[in-house]
């Protein structure tokens, strides 16, 4: 491995939030992302950011790739707390990066709003639409929310919750079928807690008063 520098050799990554998403204002904001190598035992810490901001719409970041002679699969997460209280669903991103410069776009999931891509047919005719559930665990009986997908491309989508109907810290499964043949499809996440837990620090302030 060849970790001479290059300095002109980047990742050029693209944070996308929905278009009509606003952060709260006011009171003490933060968005904080950390890049780490995945295929490397430890993880090597590439790039650290931690800056008293809170993001909408589209936004850039830059980490250098110093690899010339392999290609790296980076671990990138990215958090944005108002008041200490998460903003973002917590995931994990994975960007495999052969030779830079590199581009990509990332779409976070605010809370109450998951990205999702789904397997589907190239062609998706209304009536074989797919069908997106999350569900309790280990109940698929306890729904939280379903939503059908109609569009002829339904790759990439939102899914809509009540962010107040979810049991902070618990894990959901997400399952999807298309309609039609009733086959079921790839989703991801698959599994994922939907709603943060609170920091102990202000759980305990809460219980305070």
């Amino acid at each position: 491995m060849n970790t001479a520098k290059n300095t002109d050799q980047y990742v050029s990554l693209t944070f996308s939030l929905p278009d009509d998403y606003s952060p709260p204002e006011g009171g003490e904001g933060e968005t904080r992302i950390s890049v780490y190598t995945a295929n490397t035992t430890p993880p090597i810490n590439v790039a650290t950011s931690n800056i008293p901001v809170l993001h909408s719409g589209r936004w850039n970041f830059y980490f250098a790739h110093d690899y010339s002679d392999i290609s790296v699969k980076y671990l990138i997460t990215v958090n944005m707390t108002h008041n200490g209280i998460p903003l973002l669903i917590d995931l994990d991103y994975f960007v495999i990066v052969h030779a830079a410069p590199h581009r990509q776009t990332l779409h976070l999931s605010p809370v109450g709003r998951l990205y999702i891509q789904a397997q589907t047919p190239q062609e998706v005719k209304p009536e074989q639409a797919v069908t997106i559930v999350a569900h309790e665990h280990d109940d698929t009986n306890a729904q939280l929310t379903r939503i059908h997908i109609s569009e002829q491309m339904a790759e990439a989508f939102y899914l809509e919750y009540d962010p107040d109907t979810v049991i902070p810290g618990k894990r959901y499964t997400l399952t999807g079928i298309e309609n039609h043949y009733r086959n079921t499809i790839e989703v991801y996440p698959r599994a994922v807690v939907l709603k943060p837990s609170m920091p102990y620090s202000l759980t305990a302030a809460t219980h305070d008063h």
